[in-house]
């Protein structure tokens, strides 16, 4: 990345939006200024010289009407009612002095205790705004007045008559804006009345509002780009460091906050200042300013110790998956020591980590992302899971996100947005992530890419902390689509795959992956989103009937553990029935570690459940499993 400015450099030109308004004043009566308003705005240096001054949107808006001959600039404000914000001081003109002593007044007549206007009050300050330009003691010099915060200011979409009559009022005046002659421009006329209505987002305004009338310009202000963002950078580094900025930091700055705005920019070097000095210093600041988080589970030495004994521990959670442990390891790592997506310049906020675990049902792909979630979190944390099957339809997308405005649950937000807001540090796991509708993938295009996601209601979520881990059944589907999910083809198609998994292992995992890339490119055509996956795809093989084993130990000690913790009795399971468990596990490996457990479940803490329940043992006591009599296809067993 090149540095647009040089360290000691200062800015010399206004933003392109303020140029927009000099010109928009004589093209319309109402201009609408959205996105980036509550911030603070670069403009040159004043006449006299000096540094480039950052004003607020109000004191920007009134060096711009002053410039054009505006007598004043009123504001709306939301504490103090009407208020006479800008004029000049002392005016040696006689019209800017009768117009400011005019406006006076109104202020005067307007000012109300409470600061708060209803529907018919701001009217009543509109017309007789309006009126102060008519008859042959009319002003004869523009003024301004700026709304501030016009999504509250103006009512909803009501039915109350004076609601209506309001935005009516609205629509009006812009057509009939009074025209004086234009200040220093002999022959020309300008608007007598020229209203600033501003809000964040423009959605946010009454449906009823004009936003099509050639009376109205949209105006939007764009949050600093990466020159502007540079120039802040020498600003706020000279004034905090009490040095000046060398372009290595105007470098680290400009490029770690990327879409923040000039506010944040300053945080980000105040907070720069409190963290010990490093190369990365300022990115780490631009991350707790943008995550707003404190408690960092990937930094320090934590997430080290816990990489060093990372492989034996999830080889224990996950049984048989030696590669797949592997490629999860080699990913924390990378995240820890802060070099994800290092191969890209544009990849400074992309989320620490991403897995696509693929491969059949039982295998442990869900079981790997608890394991990962307890290794970083802690033992009770469980991974923010998604079902994926439950959003095959467009509409759900409203679920991650919000609902639109308007619509119900818009006040609600979205699960993931919450999810990820109130808790940035997040092992997210979307499940069977196929079954969701095409429309919902691409929004993990934005996630993948920039690591952020904007929610229903603009606000903007960041995915930089949080590791994500998709997981798939692609590939084991029956051949015959007709099949659906009918029992006795899934069964089929897992021996198969079983089969070919022993057999020919290099082609059962060519089999996955080309149904993985099938999927993407052809059936969905997003090959875009395979990409940004990268090299982060893993299959899954079958468990062998060593780890079927230690899955069935497992499980039975399971049941033991339960047993003596809620009914005080000692469960005890005899050796031969503890084999014929195993040679049944061992029979059915197409199923997985899943059928393993539905096995245990089935023939042995259901009946115990029984037998508990109508010959309950006492404290101390205790029940031995001596057999299992297979009978029709089923366990009868024998207790002692």
């Amino acid at each position: 990345m090149t540095v647009p400015l040089s360290p000691a450099e200062p800015a010399a030109l206004p933003e392109a939006w303020m140029r927009e308004v000099r010109l928009s004043l004589s093209l319309a009566p109402h201009l609408l200024l959205t996105g980036n308003v509550r911030d603070l705005h670069q403009l040159p240096p004043a006449a006299g010289g000096g540094r480039p001054r950052l004003l607020a949107l109000q004191d920007v808006l009134w060096e711009v009407c002053r410039e054009q001959g505006y007598a004043a600039l009123l504001s709306l404000d939301p504490l103090r009612g009407v208020d006479h914000v800008h004029a000049p001081q002392e005016p040696h003109d006689p019209a800017l002095a009768a117009a400011n002593r005019r406006l006076r007044d109104l202020v005067r007549q307007h000012t109300r205790p409470d600061a708060e206007f209803d529907s018919a009050q701001l009217r009543g300050l509109l017309l007789d705004l309006h009126g102060l330009f008519s008859g042959r003691d009319g002003l004869t010099v523009p003024v301004a007045m700026m709304i501030p915060y016009a999504a509250h200011a103006l009512p909803g979409d009501t039915v109350l008559r004076a609601d209506r009559t309001l935005l009516t009022t609205v629509e009006a005046l812009g057509h009939a804006a009074p025209a004086i002659p234009a200040p220093g421009r002999p022959g020309h006329q300008a608007f007598g009345l020229t209203l600033f209505w501003v809000c964040e987002q423009q959605d946010q305004l009454p449906s009823a509002f004009p936003v099509a009338s050639d009376s109205v310009r949209i105006i939007r202000l764009l949050r600093p780009n990466i020159d502007r963002r540079a120039e802040l950078a020498a600003r706020f580094i000279g004034r905090v460091f009490d040095d000046a900025a060398t372009a290595e930091e105007l470098e680290a700055v400009a490029g770690a906050t990327d879409g923040m705005t000039a506010r944040q920019v300053r945080t980000t070097v105040l907070t720069a200042a409190t963290l010990p000095p490093g190369p990365t210093v300022f990115s780490d600041a631009a991350r707790l300013v943008r995550v707003g988080i404190t408690d960092d589970p990937w930094a320090g030495d934590t997430v080290r110790r816990q990489l060093t004994h990372a492989e034996g521990y999830l080889s224990e959670r996950v049984l048989g998956q030696a590669t797949a442990v592997r490629k999860t390891v080699d990913v924390l790592t990378r995240a820890a020591v802060g070099l994800t997506g290092a191969q890209s310049s544009a990849a400074r906020n992309r989320p620490r980590g991403v897995l696509f675990l693929a491969g059949p049902t039982g295998v442990g792909k869900t079981e790997l992302a608890r394991a990962v979630t307890t290794l970083l979190l802690g033992e009770e944390a469980q991974p923010v899971r998604f079902d994926m099957s439950e959003f095959r339809v467009d509409e759900s997308r409203q679920r991650l996100i919000g609902a639109p405005p308007g619509y119900v649950g818009y006040d609600s937000g979205g699960e993931l947005t919450n999810a990820v807001r109130a808790q940035p540090a997040s092992v997210l796991l979307f499940d069977e992530i196929e079954k969701a509708h095409e429309r919902i993938l691409d929004l993990f295009l934005q996630i993948l890419d920039d690591g952020r996601l904007t929610d229903s209601r603009g606000g903007t979520v960041y995915f930089s902390e949080c590791f994500i881990v998709f997981t798939s059944n692609l590939g084991t589907q029956p051949d015959d689509e007709r099949e659906g999910s009918e029992p006795e083809a899934v069964t089929h198609r897992a021996a198969d795959l079983l089969r070919q998994f022993t057999d020919d292992r290099a082609g059962y995992f060519d089999h996955f992956r080309a149904a993985y890339e099938d999927f993407f490119d052809r059936k969905i055509g997003r090959p875009e989103l395979r990409n940004r996956l990268g090299d982060n795809y893993v299959t899954l093989g079958f468990i062998d009937e060593k780890s079927a084993g230690r899955v069935l130990d497992r499980s039975l000690d399971s049941v033991v553990a339960r047993v003596a913790a809620v009914h005080e009795t000692e469960l005890v399971i005899d050796p031969g029935a503890r084999d014929d468990l195993r040679d049944a596990a061992t029979a059915h490996l197409g199923l997985g570690a899943r059928g393993i457990l539905n096995l245990v479940e089935s023939a042995v803490v259901n009946p115990l459940s029984r037998e508990l329940f109508e010959r309950p043992r006492g404290q101390g006591g205790r029940i031995t499993l001596t057999t299992l009599i297979p009978e029709n296809d089923a366990w009868r067993p024998v207790w002692s």
